[in-house]
């Protein structure tokens, strides 16, 4: 890649790095229940990134850095070899200040803990259209699959999760 379209591409990484890290760490927060792990393979994402884009082009930033934070939960869980548990909401260092913060804050742990009874696939595509709030393009090309699948499997994930939801 040429240096004109290579400092373009880093400048548009860097330009969006705020909004972009946010997202990426609550994704793989979501997947690591560890706020420490999240912050290391944030950080790893953005320099295999960055050096990804010194010697290759990428459409769409925002998907590879999903591809990219995905690779590394996994990467990460094949060497310690553990199971995933991603069972408790980033809620650390917010105050509750009323009840209407307490009534969200259970409304978002029993989300979460609906999110967690369903397949690993599901609950990822979940999480990247309804919290990460990607478009469908996005998805498939983070996930590597046709724009079609990606919107059947959130249809099929959804149908799955208002099944589990409605359970009493």
């Amino acid at each position: 890649m040429n240096n004109d379209k290579q400092n373009k591409a880093i400048n548009d990484l860097m330009e969006n790095y705020n909004e972009l890290v946010n997202q990426i760490f609550r994704f793989i927060y979501l997947k690591t229940s560890s706020k420490e792990i999240a912050e290391d393979l944030t950080q790893d994402c953005f320099l295999s990134t960055v050096k990804y884009l010194k010697d290759k082009e990428v459409r769409n930033i925002k998907a590879f850095l999903f591809r990219t934070a995905r690779n590394k939960v996994i990467d990460y869980y094949r060497i310690k070899n553990r199971i995933i548990y991603s069972d408790e909401l980033v809620l650390a260092n917010e105050k509750i200040s009323s009840r209407d913060d307490i009534a969200m804050k259970q409304d978002a742990r029993m989300i979460i803990e609906k999110l967690n009874s369903l397949g690993e696939e599901d609950k990822e595509i979940l999480m990247m259209r309804y919290i990460e709030d990607m478009n469908i393009k996005e998805i498939a090309e983070a996930l590597g699959k046709n724009e079609v699948v990606v919107r059947v499997r959130i249809f099929r994930a959804m149908q799955k999760f208002k099944k589990i939801v409605n359970r009493k």
